[in-house]
């Protein structure tokens, strides 16, 4: 018992003699003593907001018995020890009130003083394991409650993490796929075919497309290369969609684009190698879901890829050219 705790006993007898000489046994314990002059008068303390660790009731009272009092401070303290004081001549009354009214045990008259101490004290403790039990159960079923939280929130992020686990390894293997194909040069338009069939298997995305810078800095009006991607998009659609590839391929910074259009969310990522702007990187998606950042950065990783790509079939067909034109020198001399 908690030293600091000082527990209330309530005694309840018709004859005012009984109730002051049970006060006068727990003068020096270290109890706060209520007594009550029958059964209407202590369910009125109750009902006042006392609440007694201890109820000791006579069993034979005018008006309410004690057995009938215990029973209705049971449904009004329920946790309070309950016992029943009773000559011998009622015992059989006394016994049938614990087997029915929960009642924890009976004291018989004329009681023995040291012995109505230590049942006192027993039934405090019980109190106070009963009250602990509730605690400790309470305790146990948060402590349960938090657990499964934990347990689930672990599970999702050993989802979450296997999803972006399993996003990195199809990346790599896509990027080592295109920078297998990058060794060689290629045609342009068999280049960006060839990178946007791995980006719209890696990515897991609806489609995408590739809208390469013109000769005047702008964005060509249409896609030069393209997977799932043609829908019919009215003018202002198509409008903010080329805005928003424009605004790619002009920032100063790095920046991506994010658009909804009808039942598909664009994002626009800027091709570029160096300070050199090659145009933008497409991709779309089903619904109003914001791409995952995860995404957003494979994606982003395919671009740089492709600006390398794209350089370098560039810098080829300038090569071929510079080629053709010093055939053309040579044929004159």
């Amino acid at each position: 018992m908690n030293e600091s705790t000082i527990h209330t006993i309530l005694f309840v007898d018709d004859e005012k003699s009984i109730l002051k000489a049970l006060h006068r046994i727990f003068l020096d314990e270290n109890y706060h003593v209520l007594t009550a002059g029958g059964g209407q008068e202590a369910l009125d303390l109750l009902q006042t907001g006392e609440k007694p660790a201890v109820i000791i009731s006579d069993q034979r009272m005018p008006g309410m018995g004690g057995a009938e009092f215990l029973a209705k401070a049971r449904k009004i303290l329920p946790d309070s020890i309950r016992m029943v004081l009773t000559g011998y001549a009622d015992i059989n009354a006394a016994m049938e009130s614990i087997n029915q009214g929960g009642i924890y045990r009976y004291i018989l008259k004329p009681w023995n003083d040291e012995e109505l101490r230590l049942a006192v004290k027993d039934a405090v403790l019980m109190f106070d394991l009963i009250k602990q039990n509730k605690r400790l159960t309470m305790e146990l079923e948060k402590n349960n409650l938090a657990l499964v939280e934990l347990n689930t929130s672990l599970e999702q992020k050993v989802t979450e993490r296997t999803r972006a686990l399993s996003q990195i390894i199809r990346e790599l293997e896509g990027r080592d796929r295109i920078q297998q194909y990058l060794m060689e040069v290629h045609p342009l338009d068999e280049l960006l075919q060839t990178i946007l069939s791995v980006v719209h298997e890696v990515a897991n995305i609806s489609g995408c497309a590739f809208f390469l810078q013109a000769d005047d800095d702008r964005a060509e009006p249409a896609p030069a290369a393209a997977v799932n991607f043609a829908e019919r998009l009215d003018t202002d659609n198509h409008q903010a969609l080329a805005e928003a590839v424009q605004q790619v391929m002009t920032a100063d910074a790095l920046k991506n684009q994010t658009i909804l259009i009808g039942q598909y969310s664009y994002v626009a990522v800027p091709v570029r190698k160096g300070s050199k702007n090659f145009g933008a990187l497409v991709v779309k998606t089903n619904g109003e879901t914001p791409f995952h950042e995860n995404t957003i950065r494979t994606i982003i990783s395919f671009a740089n890829q492709a600006a390398i790509g794209i350089h370098d079939c560039k810098f080829q067909e300038n090569f071929d050219d510079i080629e053709a034109s010093l055939d053309d020198v040579l044929s004159t001399l």
